[in-house]
């Protein structure tokens, strides 16, 4: 009996898990909004959630946006941060590597239809920049016609854009709200900025900054304010005063002409008309 006792204790003890014995099927981890390697400006939509991977050449994030509207897909900001190191072609995502996403017509193409599926995005032809370089985007309607963008960027200061000495970042933003404009959604890819950086030697995608304007501190040329939004013409909101119609001046009523009077006896030089008979 004793026996037995001490082998059911000996179970029980065995059943108990470490905490090092679970081992998860994904390298994602959940990290705080705080250490996000991008943040939007501030107005702008809210983080939810972090989710980080780390591969031997980099380091990806998803930055979870808050997503409203009915288009299928999720907000969110994918960045990845990678190294200076020269890695094969034939890498891709081997092992624990990360092939550098591409900028080309077909990869954004790709990119677009799995993350805004059934949605028609028109690419902009027009060029643009932020303080980190040009970026493409491109926009499109969503259901019950909510506005969706969808930005796509490379930092690369290097002489080749697929093996960037100095490392490089890439950046894909994909957002939709049913209130929001193209405006105001391209302001998320203007305004956004990186968060953090790899302590790694060479490592500088961004490169230096860049120098101040040449006529700064010259003479013979000035450099006017901008009006500021303390200033009274600028933060009083100006009212608008209507003017009424003037009505139409009541013409003055015109003096009858003067009849002529009633002569009392027969007139020189007329002949005398006599009056008619009684009956």
């Amino acid at each position: 009996m004793a026996a037995l006792l001490g082998l059911s204790g000996a179970g029980c003890g065995e059943s108990r898990l470490a905490s090092d014995e679970l081992v998860t099927a994904s390298r994602a981890t959940s990290v705080s909004p705080a250490r996000a390697l991008a943040l939007l400006p501030p107005g702008s939509i809210p983080v939810i959630g972090v989710t980080q991977r780390n591969y031997d050449n980099a380091v990806s994030q998803v930055i979870s946006l808050a997503t409203r509207g009915r288009t299928p897909g999720e907000n969110a900001i994918d960045i990845a941060f990678f190294t200076a190191a020269d890695l094969p072609d034939s890498a891709a995502v081997a092992g624990n590597l990360l092939k550098l996403p591409g900028i080309e017509d077909h990869d954004v193409a790709r990119e677009m239809e799995d993350r805004l599926p059934g949605v028609v995005m028109m690419p902009s032809a027009v060029f643009v920049q932020n303080k980190y370089g040009p970026f493409g985007y491109a926009f499109g309607r969503g259901i019950g016609g909510e506005a969706c963008l969808y930005a796509w960027q490379r930092i690369a200061d290097g002489d080749s854009i697929f093996r960037p000495k100095s490392g490089a970042v890439s950046v894909r933003i994909r957002v939709c709200d049913p209130t929001a404009t193209e405006a105001t959604l391209l302001r998320l890819a203007y305004d956004y900025s990186l968060n953090a950086s790899l302590r790694r030697p060479g490592w500088n995608p961004i490169g230096e900054a860049p120098p101040p304007a040449p006529e700064l501190g010259k003479a013979g040329a000035p450099i006017y304010p901008l009006p500021q939004a303390s200033s009274p013409d600028a933060s009083a909101p100006q009212r608008i005063v209507r003017s009424r119609p003037s009505r139409a001046p009541r013409g003055e009523a015109e003096p009858a002409p003067d009849l002529p009077a009633i002569p009392d006896r027969p007139l020189e030089g007329y002949p005398t008309v006599p009056p008619p008979p009684r009956p």
